[in-house]
């Protein structure tokens, strides 16, 4: 399972000499299958919005012997972060310092931020737009090889006979 926590946008606005910028992040995860979760943050991401998506949104979806791949960021390292994944039978890795190429999700977000940039969305319904759309493009194929790029697919975490479903946060 990928976990991610990015600066997917921000976005300025000339209006009359004025300039609005609306920054936003989205936390994601995805797995073998797919996207399995997705939450737009607009403004700046605060601990309390990422313990509610782990409790609320990720633990949920989570199995018995699944491995949750973190980087090394901040608010990952929160103390309340372990056992809420612990809880749903889940184990927690963190990445090694400086090391996006073994993150799935990375390579998705790079792939959703090289289509926006090509869509240049220019206010934020276009942007809502324009993310769901690059989401679209995102295939089954993309993702797999996403995880084989990480080295996963023929890592001890994935046990394909027990699930389908290898799941990188990040």
């Amino acid at each position: 399972m990928s976990f991610s926590l990015s600066s997917l946008y921000t976005i300025s606005f000339h209006l009359q000499n004025q300039i609005l910028l609306i920054a936003g992040f989205y936390i994601a995860a995805i797995a073998l299958k797919g996207l399995l979760a997705l939450v737009q943050i607009v403004g700046s991401t605060k601990g309390i919005q990422f313990e509610a998506f782990i409790a609320s949104v990720l633990v949920p979806l989570l199995w018995d012997g699944a491995y949750v791949i973190m980087d090394n960021a901040k608010i990952h390292q929160e103390e309340y972060i372990r056992p809420l994944i612990e809880t749903a039978g889940a184990h927690l890795i963190f990445l090694p310092p400086y090391s996006p190429d073994f993150s799935p999700l990375e390579n998705c977000w790079s792939k959703i931020k090289q289509i926006l940039k090509t869509l240049e969305p220019r206010n934020y319904l276009e942007l809502r737009q324009a993310v769901c759309g690059a989401l679209s493009a995102i295939t089954l194929k993309d993702i797999h090889g996403w995880f084989t790029h990480g080295c996963y697919c023929n890592s001890p975490f994935v046990d394909t006979s027990q699930s389908p479903l290898l799941t990188s946060f990040i």
